[in-house]
């Protein structure tokens, strides 16, 4: 018998998952122990009739080898008292159904109240999918790819959501579940290049969109009773009147906000106060926004810190999507350098990324936090794969592979994710709306 399986070591188990407390007095435990064996310890203590899968965390990090190995790494030996955190596993995502599409997918909202898909796609069209595979409802007004979607409000009778396009306007969409009629509500007209995302505020007053024209803009969800009219500034910053030439009703943004240098390619408010919105821009920033003031109150910039050499090291990736937690009141961003960032937006510390997940092998287009959780969120890559993070680890809990592509073929991009209710969906270059179970 090696020296390793006799060894012992006092650990101490502690959970914030209260249905899983034990007494946390410590105990010995042999220090050959890995996950299984530490979960098979907390079931015996819980005297469960049947065993849940565990995971534990010792200083904030996930331990994945034996605890002995865990001591020499961290250069500790087996008298010191060990606390560990022990949290139920995730359940491996499952594969459920996929939704085949005519052209590229970029954008993908679920609504899991009722059971509800939202897409947007590079063939101009915007389609409402059910559970059942069935596309309830496709909206065809666009001239350009739609880049993203968002759901605006949904009941028994209706639903209303909003597409943003490249062809430089948002609309507004009703449809009723009774009489299948579809309408345009009204068009969002003034960007001056692609409107690349659209996010809608906590209240449903208001939704924000970003731009390649470099600015931000803020509407009102209400619906005008008759056209809205357009102000310019000419050279002289003068303000004139620019009319519609067509019939449909138009809106105008009720604001601007202007600071990033360069396309802005993704927009989220703060999920618990309407008047917090972020943005992420190819000038390498994340900026937070002050929308009742138009300011923006701060920024920040892509640095790193280096923990092993103690510096601040430049990061000059474009930010593409990013998602704002309701739980960890966090900010998760994803970069063309094949990283996940994620940011405290109320730190004063502009400049220090709090945590930075190195997986993916290619660009990261978009993240998704979980709706229940403060630790789990899910990025999508042009690798063609989708990866699920605790962010109390630095690697990823599961990767959902990319699909199978003929020999010689190149991987097909991932564009958009969203984590709505117990589903991850998924969409991008393979045209199929892929939709993975996700249980806690």
């Amino acid at each position: 018998m090696s020296q390793e399986e006799v060894t012992q070591v006092q650990v101490r188990f502690v959970t914030q998952q209260r249905k899983y407390a034990v007494i946390d007095s410590a105990i010995l435990v042999p220090a050959r122990l890995k996950r299984y064996g530490l979960s098979e310890i907390v079931n015996h203590l819980l005297g469960s009739e049947n065993p849940v899968p565990f995971d534990f965390l010792i200083e904030g990090q996930f331990l994945r080898t034996s605890l002995s190995e865990y001591l020499e790494n961290a250069g500790l030996s087996t008298e010191n008292l060990i606390t560990i955190e022990y949290v139920e596993s995730m359940l491996p995502p499952t594969p459920m159904s996929s939704f085949q599409h005519d052209d590229w997918i970029s954008s993908v909202k679920g609504f899991s109240q009722h059971s509800l898909f939202l897409t947007g796609s590079y063939d101009n069209y915007v389609r409402i999918w059910n559970t059942s595979g069935e596309c309830v409802s496709t909206f065809r007004d666009h001239t350009a790819p739609v880049k993203d979607v968002a759901w605006l409000e949904v009941d028994e009778t209706q639903a209303t959501c909003l597409s943003a396009s490249q062809d430089q306007s948002v609309l507004a969409w009703q449809y009723s579940f009774s009489s299948d009629d579809q309408t345009v509500l009204y068009e969002c007209k003034g960007h001056k290049a692609s409107v690349e995302s659209v996010a809608v505020d906590p209240s449903k007053q208001h939704f924000a969109t970003a731009s390649w024209d470099s600015t931000i803009k803020i509407w009102t969800s209400s619906i005008p009773t008759e056209d809205e009219t357009d102000y310019v500034e000419d050279a002289r910053h003068k303000r004139r009147k620019t009319h519609k030439t067509d019939d449909r009703k138009s809106k105008s943004a009720a604001s601007t906000l202007e600071g990033h240098v360069g396309p802005v390619s993704s927009v989220v408010f703060d999920s618990q106060d309407a008047n917090a919105l972020y943005s992420g821009g190819w000038d390498h920033s994340v900026r937070i926004w002050d929308v009742e003031q138009r300011v923006n109150v701060s920024t920040k910039v892509m640095t790193n810190h280096d923990v092993n050499t103690n510096r601040i090291q430049n990061c000059e990736k474009v930010v593409y999507g990013i998602a704002h937690s309701p739980h960890s009141k966090l900010l998760a961003s994803g970069h063309a350098d094949k990283t996940v960032r994620l940011w405290d937006p109320r730190a004063d510390d502009v400049t220090v990324v709090k945590l930075t997940l190195i997986s993916h092998t290619l660009w990261v287009p978009t993240v998704s936090w979980s709706p229940t959780s403060a630790y789990m969120l899910v990025s999508g890559s042009y690798d063609g794969t989708c990866k699920l993070w605790d962010i109390r680890s630095k690697a990823p809990v599961y990767t959902i592979a990319a699909p199978l592509v003929a020999k010689g073929e190149a991987t097909k991009k991932v564009f958009t994710v969203d984590w709505e209710g117990e589903r991850i969906l998924s969409g991008g270059e393979d045209c199929q709306l892929r939709i993975h179970s996700a249980k806690m």
